[in-house]
């Protein structure tokens, strides 16, 4: 799976048999995906730029697009998804102060830094890799104790080079 910044806070998931836009905004360019994950729907969304997608994803509930399983809940500051997108769980929304039951553990963290950052949901659910990406990214990585935060455009992720310690990846 490839996990990219394509826009100012939107991303590209790409696993092996769908390709998922998250958050698209204005200032992406035209890109081609089989779905639109929206995780707040008072974010600037602009679903214009995204060519040949089948579904728009917002909201609590259980989907399905090219066998990519996701469930959906709703938090204080948006939508938090759980996604399992080539035999790897993803979680993906915002950091938030409270529990969510059935989030409760992941592979793989793709958190937004826009809201208040709450460093122990990040912590409880036991990431190997955590995918820090929005406005305070940097100082967010610095709270979950990455020493030298170096932003990259892309990451490539696979079930059997998952790490054995948490890694810190800052998106930009």
């Amino acid at each position: 799976m490839d996990i990219s910044i394509v826009g100012e806070n939107s991303l590209k998931i790409k696993g092996k048999q769908a390709t998922f836009i998250v958050n698209p905004t204005s200032s992406l360019p035209k890109t081609a995906s089989d779905a639109i994950i929206v995780l707040d729907v008072s974010d600037n969304i602009d679903v214009e730029k995204v060519i040949d997608s089948r579904i728009i994803i917002s909201g609590p509930g259980g989907y399905e697009v090219g066998g990519t399983k996701i469930s959906g809940t709703k938090t204080s500051t948006g939508t938090l998804y759980k996604l399992l997108i080539d035999n790897v769980t993803v979680i993906l929304g915002s950091a938030i102060a409270e529990k969510v039951e059935s989030f409760n553990a992941c592979e793989v963290a793709i958190i937004n830094t826009n809201n208040n950052f709450n460093e122990s949901f990040v912590t409880a659910l036991e990431p190997k890799i955590s995918i820090l990406y929005g406005d305070k990214k940097i100082e967010s990585a610095k709270t979950l104790g990455a020493e030298n935060v170096s932003l990259v455009s892309k990451i490539t992720i696979t079930k059997d080079k998952l790490p054995e310690k948490m890694e810190i990846v800052v998106l930009g």
